[in-house]
């Protein structure tokens, strides 16, 4: 009975979580992302309402974010300064990826840029209750912290596959899977999904500011 219950519990919606993040390569960004944030977010809501849990439970600790960003913030801070390297490199490294973004500047402007912010948010904080309350959690139980940490950021970089060329595709990917290893042990420390949204948030609006206004002129 206790393995049909471990497999129930943590082996399958595993495997379904990483299905679904699979799917992000064939089907859209709306549809792959949107498949795996439903999925990982009922299934953690309900679960913690049938073990009859607490939101702190699950990693909702809003008391802690304080004392966490205090005690963690240069943590906090790596994606950012992990952002601006990538994005000040990017029109080096991937000229033909630059030139082609580039193109899109005349429809871009600063009051689009701060609508983006909220969406950002809403999207930083979605990520982080499916891959780090969810996934990374569930991995905890069947392997080491470190390796749920590194399997989490794999499945987020092959979640926010981009089609570009090869090149860009790994520089891209090797930023995303190098940032998501600091949301991991942010999350790993605090266990409070706000503080890694925190870092993600900031890390996403930096590097879309920094695109708009340093690359971009």
């Amino acid at each position: 009975m206790k393995n049909r219950n471990e497999l129930l519990e943590t082996y399958i919606p595993i495997a379904i979580f990483g299905f679904l993040c699979l799917t992000r390569v064939v089907f859209t960004n709306v549809v792959g992302l949107s498949l795996t944030f439903l999925f990982s977010i009922l299934y953690l809501f309900i679960e913690n309402k049938r073990n009859k849990g607490q939101m702190e439970d699950i990693g909702f600790i809003p008391k802690n974010i304080l004392p966490d960003i205090k005690k963690y913030w240069w943590l906090i801070l790596i994606p950012v300064v992990s952002g601006i390297v990538s994005i000040s490199l990017f029109k080096f490294v991937l000229p033909e990826v630059y030139l082609y973004a580039s193109d899109t500047k005349p429809m871009l402007s600063f009051g689009k840029l701060l609508l983006q912010i909220p969406q950002l948010l809403i999207l930083a904080f979605a990520e982080e209750i499916a891959f780090r309350g969810f996934f990374q959690t569930k991995l905890c139980n069947i392997t080491k912290p470190i390796w749920a940490i590194i399997i989490t950021s794999l499945f987020f970089a092959i979640g926010n596959f981009s089609a570009v060329s090869i090149s860009g595709i790994i520089y891209i990917s090797f930023f995303i899977f190098i940032d998501n290893i600091i949301y991991g042990v942010i999350y790993q420390k605090t266990k409070n999904i706000y503080s890694c949204t925190i870092s993600h948030f900031l890390a996403n609006v930096i590097e879309i500011f920094i695109l708009f206004f340093y690359l971009f002129d």
